[in-house]
């Protein structure tokens, strides 16, 4: 594995840690410091993992958007996946039906869209599908195509937490039934392209390291600032934009020599194994103090590591899964 490779990987690794631990703290059930601890790891840090993780996936298929053959393999195959742990999962999402977490109506909707953390797969399908109907478009109305989505992606949500939409029922129930970011064209389509787009930007950005420094200090204020207005959960901030430029940048530009290259599946198997095992320890530790939360995080991350490893063997027979 090359040093770039090995560089994408370790970043893609970190990612889904910080997605695993998205899921398990909490937003709003605490007070005080831990409450604020909390806030700022669900709804503040780990927020960077899926915008990153799509101007990666951008990245990597910046050559192939020509490739029609390419790229109906790519998404037939997330689309597979798609379908598959659609499966998987049916039997926990009727289950929290049944005990009335959601009513029909988000019942219906997360079969389409996915459960829980599926959107991601079906999203970068329809995201992809966008970047090759805009391949040939000038770089300059790619970017401002970008940052036009984003934009109205972060406004979307903004307008529904300070409930400004409580007056205007259509923007309401659009809220309701496609979310801001949690779909292709607020999210996955723009930074799809922007990943496509590196060697337009890639030189924007001088000291890399201090910048990252200086746009993670923004993300947990601008999280404070949320936090302090009781918006509840947010899925975008105006700091993930140029954080993801340079997450991008410096694991693209940084050589790391490994003796053992991190297997391809690894990432992508904690990012869907892991609610089932959130599952699981919250059977045996219900407890949800700071404390204890964060030990859970460390027993689901090393259960999710076993289970990918048996998982990651049957799919070498049965390529399905992963």
């Amino acid at each position: 594995m090359n040093s770039r490779s090995a560089s994408l990987d370790i970043l893609k690794l970190v990612l889904a840690f910080l997605v695993v631990a998205l899921h398990i703290f909490p937003v709003s059930k605490m007070k005080g410091i831990p409450g604020l601890i909390s806030y700022e790891i669900a709804s503040g840090i780990t927020r960077i993992a899926v915008p990153t993780f799509f101007i990666i996936s951008g990245y990597l298929l910046r050559n192939k958007l020509n490739d029609w053959n390419y790229i109906k393999k790519y998404c037939i195959r997330i689309l597979l996946l798609y379908l598959v742990w659609q499966l998987i999962y049916l039997p926990d999402l009727f289950y929290h039906h049944h005990i009335k977490w959601f009513g029909t109506k988000e019942l219906v909707l997360k079969l389409i869209y996915g459960y829980w953390h599926l959107w991601y797969l079906l999203a970068t399908v329809f995201g992809v599908l966008l970047l090759y109907f805009s391949r040939n478009w000038q770089p300059k109305l790619k970017l401002i195509t970008v940052l036009l989505l984003i934009l109205m992606g972060y406004l979307f949500q903004l307008g529904f937490k300070l409930n400004i939409f409580q007056h205007i029922p259509v923007l309401k129930s659009i809220y309701e039934i496609i979310g801001t970011s949690r779909n292709a064209f607020f999210l996955a389509f723009p930074f799809l392209l922007l990943g496509t787009l590196f060697d337009s930007w890639k030189s924007w950005f001088k000291k890399v390291k201090l910048l990252l420094g200086l746009c993670l200090l923004g993300l947990l204020l601008e999280s404070y600032c949320y936090y302090s207005l009781k918006l509840g959960a947010m899925d975008f901030f105006v700091f993930l934009l140029p954080i993801s430029l340079l997450l991008l940048q410096l694991a693209v530009q940084n050589n790391v020599q490994m003796k053992w290259s991190i297997p391809a599946t690894l990432s992508l198997g904690i990012y869907l194994l892991h609610p089932y095992m959130i599952r699981l320890v919250y059977e045996f530790l219900p407890q949800k103090t700071i404390g204890f939360i964060s030990v859970k995080y460390f027993i689901i991350c090393g259960i999710t590591l076993v289970l990918w490893f048996v998982v990651d063997r049957i799919n070498r027979k049965f390529p399905y899964f992963f």
